[in-house]
């Protein structure tokens, strides 16, 4: 079995060699627990042949930042084979979500196919939802450049804290991603300092308080697509796993 690593936020496109390398506390404690759910859940199902070339044997873990280190947007996030990983197992189970693409066949030799996104801005997202704030947006949200989260946390600065909205801008809920808003809404607000700055401060607390519900989310989804009799699950948004997961635990209501 193949598992790669990649932190976007750190070294976009390259592979990072172990879990005990992985830079990010957050992701490195993510990547640790999933882990040990789904070699758990193979183990009960049976061997996976290590090192096997079967195609189809493959999981990679990804981590996806609110905000990208420079100006340089990002290329396509590393994925695997598509026409793989989108086909429906002849014996087993196929889940889609924004969380977790996961292909399990059982028929031997076991394979399994998954990609497993630790999103930031998806975290958001969730918190959006959870907050009554609409449905999912129409695309998987992406990681910002820099300088694009700066000028949005300047216009929000500038319009909700120093009460200086220029006269001829739309609705700031028109100009600001709403899982961006969100977390601008619930960051310190002053300006004694850049407020990007507050709200990168404002991530790391959604992640630290949101953190644990965002793995639990996906262990429930990885358990799902085990479970006896499952085929095809297709998720798009956090309010379609009330079944499986407790969403009041998941839902941060303070940051501050």
């Amino acid at each position: 079995m193949r598992v790669r690593i990649v932190d976007e936020g750190i070294s976009p496109g390259r592979d990072v060699p172990s879990v005990n390398d992985i830079a990010d506390p957050h992701f490195r404690a993510f990547v640790s627990a999933v882990s040990e759910q789904l070699w758990s859940r193979i183990a009960q199902v049976g061997p996976c042949p290590e090192g096997s070339a079967e195609p189809g044997t493959e999981i990679l873990f990804l981590r996806q930042p609110l905000v990208t280190s420079g100006d340089t947007p990002f290329a396509p996030a590393p994925s695997l084979d598509r026409p793989s990983l989108d086909r429906q197992p002849s014996d087993g189970c196929r889940i889609a979500s924004p969380w977790l693409d996961l292909a399990v066949e059982r028929t031997p030799p076991l394979r399994i196919r998954a990609v497993v996104r630790w999103s930031e801005r998806q975290l958001l997202q969730d918190q959006v939802v959870l907050a009554g704030g609409g449905g999912p947006p129409a695309a998987r949200p992406e990681p910002l450049t820099r300088s694009a989260f700066e000028r949005l946390a300047q216009d929000y600065a500038d319009s909700e804290i120093l009460g200086r909205p220029t006269a001829a801008a739309r609705p700031l809920e028109d100009r600001i991603p709403p899982d961006v808003l969100w977390l601008f809404r619930r960051s310190w607000q002053s300006t004694r300092g850049p407020f990007s700055g507050a709200a990168r401060g404002a991530m790391g607390a959604a992640l630290e308080r949101g953190g644990e519900g965002y793995t639990n989310l996906v262990i429930a989804l990885i358990d799902q697509c085990f479970a006896p009799g499952v085929g095809r699950l297709d998720y798009d948004s956090v309010l379609d796993l009330t079944d499986i997961l407790s969403l009041e635990q998941y839902r941060i209501d303070q940051l501050l």
